[in-house]
């Protein structure tokens, strides 16, 4: 065959000549010309980015009759033959093919030989990382320790694969993905160079499509000047052999969505479908899509993070610039939640649909900042609400004593044991009702100064000239001082029989009771002394088993959480994001 394909009849013979990897070429010339060359090499990066190119180079520059030398002559013997690849001291090994330990010792044994005709004896293993562990264990100390005049040279493009122990012994260097506007450039000078005249759009289109592979690029416009005697093609003519209108469709499903067209979803990925194109390939394209879409409306469509062509930015800026970065974010999120599904799915088709018409519930208006905004201040009504009986409300007016619902605390005389509990009988006389109490009273202490002492709660009229408050009294001034106490001992037993102490026995109290209650001892025994001229002391008997103490508690756990899950916000944010209350 005398036709040559673009990629060997214009593969770069000199480090000048490679394209988009100067971080590379500059290094190993550097070296060369610093007689610093290492004697083994390993050059890793994705595919079609010039490893073994530069390998081939390096083995000339090495082995050139006027060198070594970063600029080989490509003139002389060695240097023809490598281009050709029939030099007798250069091998170039698969590493796919050649694996075994029985050829790596094979080849162990061939280094010691000194080179027939070149300066250098090199060994180039191309995707090396397919040796076996066994192959790789026989190369370690040749490759530590090789003679003088030998040369290895690594290219792989999954050089996670490789031991430490390997990679440990070479020099590395990496290979970047070519940029596309490289990539563009060089093949329209290779256009050129065929007499072929190619719109610059159309070549972007081939760039784009080679994913930062010069190889790859190579291989398309191979394929588009194959195609046909024209010697002019333009943008069109490429899209329609490169099938460049399943880009077309990723702008269209982009547009469908943040339009929230639903009708027009279904109806893209049915031709998509039918066109036979893969489903998860396309869904991974909707990915890209919408991740470039973030990219642009948060960095700007002159990011140098963008792998497009010119008019597809300006397209996607102006699809963007009215909806916010968070909304774009999350429709990216859920591409990438329901990645897993799509990929696993048997029904492809059903699993795209869905999670596209998933994309069009998110409601643009919605901001996170203000749905967290509105949860914090849920929680905090929800605080309030607990909190509240621990809040002294002030007592209404009101010119008749207030009538309260709560059962009267039993009282145990002194004439009874202590422990035991009953219904104490009314008394003989009844006990004059303290008057109610009014706010005013706080008011009318005329020229209170600073220094002056709190004036101690009033007492009823009766009482003064009778001295302590009883235990009824004090109860009243209680309910008004100390509420959620009062709410407390009305459930229980008080003792009185002490002349010191007053012991109020209750029968059951939560962890929540408890801990209220114990904030309140100070106060409480301040009271007990104004009024009753005694300590007051409290005993709570739980006669309530674990079992039922954690039984209440579930029960008020799940109330709480039926509560929360019902209120109309929490609704909102579970159908907004399709969210599980946990």
């Amino acid at each position: 065959m005398s036709y040559q394909v673009l990629a060997l009849k214009y593969r770069p013979q000199t480090f000048s000549e490679v394209v988009g990897q100067e971080h590379v070429t500059t290094t190993l010339t550097n070296a060369i010309s610093g007689n610093r060359v290492p004697h083994a090499l390993l050059l890793a990066g994705p595919r079609g980015t010039g490893k073994t190119t530069i390998a081939r180079i390096m083995a000339k520059a090495m082995t050139c009759q006027t060198g070594p030398t970063p600029s080989p002559c490509n003139e002389c013997k060695i240097c023809k033959d490598i281009i050709n690849g029939h030099c007798a001291d250069v091998f170039e090994i698969d590493g796919a093919s050649n694996n075994s330990v029985e050829q790596i010792r094979e080849l162990r044994d061939n280094v010691a030989y000194m080179p027939s005709a070149a300066r250098y004896k090199i060994y180039i293993i191309d995707e090396v990382h397919m040796l076996s562990v066994a192959a790789f264990n026989a190369l370690l100390k040749t490759l530590e320790e090789p003679p003088e005049h030998v040369l290895f040279i690594f290219a792989t493009t999954e050089v996670h694969k490789i031991p430490a122990t390997i990679l440990s012994r070479c020099q590395r260097h990496d290979l970047s993905r070519i940029a596309l506007d490289k990539i563009s450039d060089h093949l329209d000078t290779l256009c050129r160079k065929e007499g072929y005249t190619v719109e610059k759009e159309g070549l972007e289109l081939i760039a784009l499509e080679a994913d930062g592979s010069i190889r790859d690029g190579l291989s398309l416009l191979d394929r588009i000047l194959s195609a046909g005697p024209e010697k002019e093609i333009d943008r069109q003519m490429i899209t329609q052999r490169l099938r460049g209108t399943d880009r077309r469709v990723l702008f269209d499903i982009s547009s469908a969505v943040l339009e929230r067209n639903g009708a027009q979803l279904i109806d893209l990925v049915s031709k998509i479908n039918d066109s036979g194109m893969d489903l998860k390939e396309f869904y991974s394209g909707i990915i890209a899509q919408f991740r470039n879409l973030n990219i642009i409306r948060l960095c700007g469509k002159d990011s140098p993070v963008l792998n497009m062509i010119e008019t597809e930015k300006l397209e996607l800026d102006r699809m963007c610039k009215n909806f916010a970065p968070a909304y774009l974010g999350m429709l990216l999120d859920l591409l990438l939640k329901e990645e897993s599904i799509v990929r696993f799915a048997s029904h492809t088709q059903t699993a795209v649909e869905m999670v596209l018409l998933k994309m069009i519930q998110i409601e643009p208006e919605t901001r996170l900042d203000e749905i967290i905004t509105k949860v914090d201040l849920l929680a905090r009504q929800m605080e309030n609400r607990v909190d509240r009986s621990d809040v002294v409300s002030p007592p209404a007016q009101y010119d008749t004593p207030p009538q309260t619902t709560a059962t009267p605390i039993k009282q145990i005389p002194a004439d009874k044991p202590s422990g035991v509990s009953y219904i104490a009988q009314p008394p003989q006389k009844p006990i004059p009702e303290p008057p109610p109490y009014r706010p005013e009273q706080m008011q009318e202490t005329p020229n209170v100064s600073p220094d002056s002492p709190v004036p101690e709660p009033s007492l009823p009229q009766t009482q003064a000239h009778q001295g302590a408050a009883t235990w009824t009294q004090f109860m009243d001034i209680l309910q008004r001082e100390h509420p959620f106490i009062f709410g407390l001992f009305s459930k229980g037993q008080a003792d009185t029989s002490a002349q010191d102490r007053v012991v109020v026995t209750l029968s059951s109290c939560s962890g929540f009771e408890k801990s209220r209650l114990s904030t309140k001892t100070k106060a409480l025994a301040d009271l007990g002394q104004k009024l009753l001229g005694k300590s007051i002391e409290v005993n709570v008997e739980n006669n309530s088993t674990p079992k039922d103490e954690t039984c209440q508690q579930q029960a008020s756990l799940q109330k709480a959480e039926q509560a929360a899950a019902g209120h109309p916000m929490v609704q909102h944010a579970v159908r907004l994001f399709d969210a599980d209350i946990i």
